[in-house]
């Protein structure tokens, strides 16, 4: 079983002195790796038996500061008993990760402030997580740093300051200790990927032409955004959780019996019309056997046949929240609930997942507040494009990791609101009118651009991402050169083999929110198999992906009965991929561990 600390009376201590509790963040990223995770006090660590039937425990910053003596003294033991540490830069309990302090770097002027880089190493850990001919973008930290000396530990990953100058010191360390293993990063990765997913606060604006756009929310700087530097940490520490034989669940649903590679999702605004445009698109991507999200306004003028026609074609339609021109498109919580109450009026039911006119915001969680009080579940305004609203490509082809990740991921309230985590989730856009250049001037149906789409999908399908494909139907309608770029994608993904997902954006909400209250409980791992019960809450079901050892035949059984399975080569791992249907499962893998 994993664990990680989030102690309610240290995050009401930091929240009243207007800090944030960045721990918290610990569980959206055990959601993304597809992990339910037992939380535990800090009290609870001065007790060794608290640590029972623990195999692996996360530390962050903030709560490794409330150590005693006594915890060290516990940790230390139950590492060298077996257990695996992995911390946050975690002061304190250096000899169990291997090192010695050196100094540190204060993450400067503010919270949001890169302080500082790093590179991967070559290992086991670290294999093919960063793409090798990306390697002159490195990832980055957004925290303070702790800087150490290896002393027995291996170095993962070395640091470098703001400016680019090696530090000659660890970012990420990896320490044999007694019989167990300790992880460490001189970073807080909660804090990181909590600010690469949700960003620094958007100042609103009364300037329509300094409209506040999504795009402000990113703290990526002038750095590349063709790396999902969020997922890339995820998945090293996927890579050292995995170290102990540990079940996750896949971050995409079952093809049938089979393993997809990769979900693509795909979806687009009509704003308020003419309908033609939408029926045409509608009428088109099911003509290629594609999916398709379509956001209109709430005063459309579709009417109840041309609904129909586009759902009886397997497509969704949603809500465009167009807002009040009157008032500079302001965004107010009033202003969504008045909107989402007049499409459920006029469309006969409540939008999943929306989008904000010119994929707008303001504040930080603020809006996904208001819209789920309106009614809805997810967003799909994070833009990755950083061009400013009057910005002439602003509206141009993007292929962008702007907040760090392709997942979806819930929004977390700042320290006023005691960092409370908002059912409600972001769909963040990567693929923006890529393959043609139509967007960009509204105009250009001529330029040839669909060799723009492979990269997109080659990443895709190596890391598994789930991709939003934003296209517009006035486009898909209109333009030929962005017909001809989807159709690529689709001959792409045939040319290579690789199995892939398409599903509507509110197809995906609502996987996530069933993957999110799905489970995978009552572990029991032995040295020639492993067991585990699922509950699977997604009808279609679910996929889970075990780390084994070595070469061995392996069997598997799902409820008692032989079971087939697919097996993967990948980041420094030997993987087996299985599918189990809804409801309450057992499975058992027998073979070496």
């Amino acid at each position: 079983m994993l664990a990680y600390i989030c102690d309610e009376k240290l995050k009401q201590e930091l929240n009243k002195n207007k800090q944030n509790y960045w721990d918290v963040y610990i569980r959206e990223i055990n959601d993304l790796l597809g992990i339910r995770a037992r939380v535990l006090s800090i009290r609870e660590l001065e007790d060794i038996d608290r640590l029972e039937g623990i195999g692996t425990l996360i530390i962050g910053h903030d709560s490794a500061t409330q150590l005693t003596d006594r915890m060290r003294e516990v940790l230390a033991e139950w590492v060298s008993a077996g257990g695996m540490l992995i911390g946050f830069a975690v002061d304190g309990l250096d000899h169990v990760f291997g090192m010695q302090p050196v100094g540190a770097i204060k993450q400067q002027p503010d919270d949001y402030a890169i302080s500082a880089y790093f590179e991967l190493w070559p290992h086991q850990i670290t294999h093919e997580v960063h793409p090798a001919l990306s390697f002159e973008q490195r990832l980055f930290a957004l925290s303070d740093i702790r800087l150490v000396k290896p002393e027995g530990s291996i170095e993962l990953a070395r640091l470098y300051d703001s400016a680019g100058r090696d530090l000659g010191c660890p970012a990420i360390t990896w320490n044999r200790y007694g019989e167990g293993y300790a992880g460490y990063f001189a970073f807080d990765v909660a804090k990181t990927i909590w600010l690469l997913h949700q960003g620094r606060p958007v100042p609103a604006s009364d300037d329509t032409k300094k409209y506040p756009k999504t795009s402000q929310l990113q703290v990526l700087g002038d750095n590349s955004r063709k790396i999902p530097y969020a997922d890339e940490i995820t998945l090293i520490l996927q890579n050292m959780i995995s170290h102990n034989p540990q079940p996750f669940i896949y971050q995409i649903p079952p093809l049938g019996e089979e393993i997809p590679d990769a979900l693509l999702y795909w979806g687009g605004d009509e704003y308020h019309g003419p309908v033609e445009r939408s029926l045409k698109a509608s009428d088109w991507m099911k003509q290629k056997g594609l999916p398709y999200h379509i956001n209109m306004c709430d005063n459309h003028p579709i009417t109840p046949e041309q609904l129909h026609h586009i759902k009886q074609n397997g497509h969704e339609v949603s809500l465009y929240y167009q807002l009040h021109e009157e008032d500079n498109f302001a965004m107010k919580e009033e202003y969504y609930i008045e909107l989402n109450d007049l499409f459920h009026e006029k469309i006969g039911f409540r939008p999943l997942c929306t989008v904000n006119k010119w994929l707008g915001w303001s504040g930080w969680a603020e809006p996904a507040k208001w819209m789920l009080k309106a009614g809805g579940r997810a967003d799909n305004s994070f833009y990755g494009n950083p061009a400013a609203h009057d910005h002439p490509f602003s509206n141009g082809p993007s292929f962008a990791f702007g907040f760090g990740t392709s997942y979806p991921f819930n929004f977390y309230d700042d320290y006023e609101h005691e960092n409370q985590r908002i059912d409600f989730i972001e769909e963040p856009i990567v693929c923006y009118e890529i393959g043609h250049r139509g967007s960009i001037t509204g105009k250009d149906k001529e330029t040839r651009a669909v060799e723009d789409v492979h990269a997109p999908i080659d990443l895709a399908v190596k890391y598994h991402l789930l991709m939003n494909m934003f296209y517009h139907p006035i486009y898909i309608s209109y333009y030929p050169r962005c017909r001809e770029a989807i159709e690529e994608i689709l001959r792409y993904i045939e040319y290579i083999g690789a199995r892939v997902l398409h599903l509507g954006n509110d197809q995906v909400c609502k996987w996530w929110y069933a993957r999110s209250h799905s489970a995978i409980d009552a572990v029991i791992s032995q040295e020639n198999s492993i067991r585990f019960e699922c509950n699977c809450e997604y009808i279609p079901g679910m996929i889970v992906k075990i780390p084994v050892s070595g070469d061995s035949e392996l069997q598997v059984l799902l409820d008692g009965r032989v079971a087939s399975y697919k097996e993967k080569q990948e980041f420094g791992r030997r993987w087996i991929y299985v599918v189990v249907p809804a409801g309450r499962s057992k499975v058992e893998i027998i073979g070496k561990f």
